[in-house]
């Protein structure tokens, strides 16, 4: 009898250290990658590919620094903060949300111009989506850059249901990436405008010597 007690004892101890370890391990903080992107030197904080394969971004908010992709076969474009114009949530066809610069003036023309590309490429993308259950989130991403000024992320083009897991996760995914882009928009308009009233300043003190 003894031998049975200390056997279950035995078995029991083994169980709560078995949890204890567990319990440990889970409430490790992640490691933060180290890792740069292959072909630069760029270190990315946050990290995501499309969900057809195609495009994705990285960002750094402590370097001020963005990468897009714009397929596995293409070089990443490693491009400054200053660079970031503005980025829209789409959802089958429909504006969820939109970030755009307001500064500097040349900036805000720059996107204006870019508008009617902007919708004609969502509107081919988003035709049909909805229909026979199929649905499609989508996250443009617009830069100042003449040769590839748009770069779509898609997270989620399948049949599914919306209000479903696949459904809500891709548009937690997507919200998610478009209040971080958000959050760099606001911050590369700050710079701006501390940029521009710092020259105005310089130019001033210049006039008066």
């Amino acid at each position: 009898m003894d031998l049975i007690f200390l056997f279950f004892g035995l078995v029991v101890m083994i169980t709560i250290i078995g949890l204890f370890l567990i319990l440990g391990q889970n409430t490790k903080e992640p490691k933060i990658s180290d890792e740069k992107i292959e072909g630069t030197d760029f270190i990315p904080s946050q990290m995501y590919m499309g969900s057809d394969g195609l495009g994705g971004l990285a960002v750094n908010e402590r370097t001020h620094q963005i990468c897009l992709f714009k397929s596995p076969t293409s070089p990443p474009r490693l491009l400054p903060l200053a660079d970031l114009i503005s980025s829209y949530l789409f959802k089958n066809g429909e504006l969820l949300g939109e970030g755009k610069r307001s500064h500097p003036k040349e900036i805000v023309t720059y996107t204006q111009e870019l508008h009617r590309q902007k919708e004609s490429l969502m509107k081919t993308l988003h035709i049909g989506s909805s229909k026979d259950g199929n649905q499609r989130i989508d996250l443009l991403v617009m830069v100042h850059d003449p040769d590839e000024p748009l770069l779509v992320v898609n997270f989620l083009d399948m049949e599914t249901k919306e209000g479903g897991i696949l459904f809500e996760k891709g548009l937690s995914t997507a919200k998610h990436w478009h209040n971080v882009l958000d959050g760099l928009i606001l911050e590369a308009d700050q710079l701006a405008r501390l940029h521009s009233e710092s020259t105005q300043e310089k130019e001033m003190a210049e006039a008066t010597s």
